[in-house]
């Protein structure tokens, strides 16, 4: 009894401490937050403190340089950078902004851009409109607005709905192919990137049979060694003879994320000229009402041979894409293509850095700098000196070079044509870093004699970067392809600054300081990104990324409403371009679901202009009298920039019903005798019914 009572004490004192640390920490992180947000000076420093979810490799590096920078012509002044992981970037903002503990700087997105914007950020259309105080010392730039010194003069941190500028971007991106030249070589015959359909499908065919031949081979073997097998190793696993494990190669490293790059691009390659046909008011895009009434009048249907060409380009692509690349997120899918099981991948010039530090890390493979003591210089020197010790019977002691040490290693070669064959190792003479080639593993047996010698191959490979393949030509897709696509690269990587930030004048000024052309192009060469303002240039390696200026844009999109379309069409798209349902069986499906989902999303569509049309008229009120009774000239000016811009926003939402009685009355009386008609006027008119009651 009295060793229990003991032991309970043991564990009360226990747990005190515990909870002692706790509040300790508790109290400590408490302190540590009042001592920075509350006068956002520490030690003696005023902190701007800047967060982000870009872990990508260079990053954070090129912000600290640069924070650096302005900290020494600003002292007294510390940058604090905090970047967080994308998963968790909404929820840590959303607290921040919440708790009023936000850094002075957040990256813009991952959370709702014009709720939070509207609440928790300062507009920046003002300062925007002046000159960049430093580029005073550039003649070209020093009397520009801030704003047109961008790219694409800040367009996309603009935001409609609030009448003003809230981010400031200091990259641009765009998408294209990265590929393993040295397999391209190896499985097509040259390492020469694709630059029609043809050419890439006729790629990924050569690398699936190159592929398909490795693993025959494998089969073959794995057979042979079976029927060596006697009848216990069936019960005893260990008696098994050897067996080599697949070859795992595919032409293109795909998830979900890639399949949402490559649909949209090829899509608007083939479709771009039914849009503008489909486009009723001149703007260049096809909206959802004109969508609807297209679909409503039969003008359009998503049988349309362009539609179905576009989704058998894609059902093509599919088939060159790795087993189960709808269940695998796109980290997944890069870590294939730097582990070189996948000949090829597309993404966006925010991991090209990242790809390349991480195929240039892999192991070099062992470099053959002596055979049986005589200096080898080539390839061809180790395979001849290897049939000349197989023919004798005896080993071949390599000297070997592995990460900078040297090593000795024996192997007992076996009579046979090729080096392969006989040791089991591939080589190729391969110039590291500028110096003289010389011959390199670059593929190991896993059951030869220099794998069993611990003979290690190459992993590193060359990265190409090419753009889109065009399908002109092509015998099937050829007759519907429009043009390339014009690529809408706005900034990116935009920053807003926080309304209750205790240094928000600090905080603009890194901004202006950041987007001066040779500080822009500083930040993005180390970080390897395009730089967004203009002059600044990208390195070399980004210049494939440089955007395509000039083409066609908008793709035939069933779904550009969201809402319930999305979803619908989302749950039949992913089982169609997995290869488990046909072409004709998706749109046969999409025939019976999407006419009630877009009757659906139209009138939601229709409900939210009317609902949100008092609130623009009260904008526009307040931006009315903030100019008829301005106090001074810039409070007038302010006004005079934001009443048109609310006046048209009113309009927009004030005509929007007006213009669906107009556009939608007469098919209400008529019901156009069609398949989708029908359906879409079934559900669409239970809504009338219920908007009676």
């Amino acid at each position: 009894m009295k060793r229990k009572q003991n032991i309970e004490s043991r564990i009360s004192v226990f747990n005190l401490v515990g909870l002692a640390i706790l509040a300790f920490c508790y109290i400590g992180a408490l302190y540590n937050v009042y001592r920075i947000k509350g006068s956002g000076v520490v030690g003696g420093k005023k902190i701007i403190r800047l967060a982000h979810w870009q872990l990508e490799l260079g990053i954070r590096d090129a912000i600290s340089e640069l924070a650096r920078d302005f900290e020494a012509q600003n002292p007294g002044v510390e940058i604090v950078q905090i970047p967080i992981t994308e998963r968790a970037y909404a929820q840590w903002v959303t607290t921040q902004l919440i708790g009023r503990t936000a850094p002075d700087l957040i990256e813009l997105g991952m959370f709702n851009i014009v709720d939070y914007c509207g609440r928790y950020f300062m507009p920046l259309g003002e300062v925007l409109r002046k000159p960049n105080p430093y580029n005073a010392d550039n003649p070209e730039l020093k009397n520009v607005p801030w704003m047109d010194t961008f790219s694409d003069g800040l367009s996309g941190t603009y935001i409609p709905e609030l009448l003003d500028y809230y981010g400031v971007g200091f990259s641009r991106f765009t998408i294209r192919l990265f590929y393993n030249k040295d397999l391209v070589a190896k499985a097509a015959g040259s390492d020469r990137p694709p630059r029609t359909l043809d050419e890439l499908f006729a790629v990924c065919q050569k690398v699936r049979e190159y592929s398909d031949a490795r693993n025959a081979e494998i089969r073959k073997f794995n057979e042979e060694q079976a029927g060596k097998d006697g009848a216990m190793s069936k019960y005893l696993p260990f008696l098994r003879s050897p067996r080599k494990s697949p070859f795992v190669l595919d032409p293109i490293a795909s998830s979900r994320y890639q399949v949402s790059l490559f649909r949209p691009r090829y899509s608007s390659m083939l479709t771009a000229g039914r849009v503008l046909e489909l486009d009723r008011n001149f703007d260049g895009i096809t909206s959802f009402d004109e969508l609807v009434l297209a679909l409503l009048e039969g003008d359009v249907k998503y049988q349309d041979e362009h539609n179905v060409a576009s989704l058998e380009l894609m059902k093509e692509f599919s088939k060159y894409f790795n087993p189960g690349f709808m269940s695998i997120d796109r980290m997944d899918a890069g870590f294939a293509f730097v582990q070189g099981k996948a000949a090829m991948i597309t993404s966006g010039s925010w991991d090209a850095s990242s790809f390349i530090k991480k195929i240039n890390d892999q192991p070099a493979g062992d470099a053959v700098l002596e055979v049986d003591g005589a200096a080898a210089s080539t390839s061809r020197d180790v395979a001849e000196a290897f049939a000349k010790a197989a023919e004798g019977g005896r080993k071949v002691e390599l000297l070997i070079e592995r990460d900078g040490a040297r090593h000795r290693v024996k192997i007992s070669p076996r009579k046979a044509a090729t080096l392969w064959e006989s040791a089991g190792i591939e080589l190729a003479d391969i110039s590291d870093g500028g110096g003289a080639a010389r011959p390199v593993v670059v593929d190991v047996d896993e059951l030869s004699p220099a794998h069993a010698a611990g003979v290690r191959k190459r992993m590193r490979f060359d990265v190409g970067i090419f753009d889109f393949p065009l399908p002109k030509g092509h015998p099937v897709f050829g007759k519907y392809f429009v043009g390339n696509v014009k690529e809408m690269s706005g900034t990116g990587f935009s920053f807003g600054v926080v309304k209750f930030s205790d240094n928000p004048g600090l905080a603009l000024k890194f901004l202006q300081f950041a987007t001066t052309v040779r500080n822009n192009e500083r930040l993005n060469e180390r970080a390897q990104w395009i730089p967004s303002v203009k002059g600044a240039k990208p390195i070399k390696m980004l210049e494939p990324f440089e955007p395509n200026e000039e083409g066609c844009w908008g793709w035939l999109n069933f779904v550009q409403s969201g809402g319930r379309t999305a979803m619908v069409e989302g749950q039949l798209y992913w089982p169609f371009i997995s290869g488990e349902t046909s072409t004709e069986e998706y749109l046969r499906k999409l025939d019976e679901q999407l006419p009630e989902a877009t009757a659906t999303d139209y009138d939601n569509y229709v409900t939210n202009y009317i609902e949100k049309t008092p609130d623009k008229n009260y904008l526009r009120s307040i931006w009315l009298a903030k100019f008829a009774f301005a106090r001074d000239d810039a409070a007038r000016r302010e006004a005079s920039l934001k009443l048109p811009a609310a006046w048209e926003n009113y309009l927009l939402f004030k005509n929007a019903y007006p213009k669906h009685l107009v556009n939608m009355g007469p098919l209400i009386e008529a019901r156009p005798d069609t398949a989708f008609s029908r359906d879409f006027f079934k559900t669409y008119d239970a809504f009338a019914t219920k908007r009676k009651e």
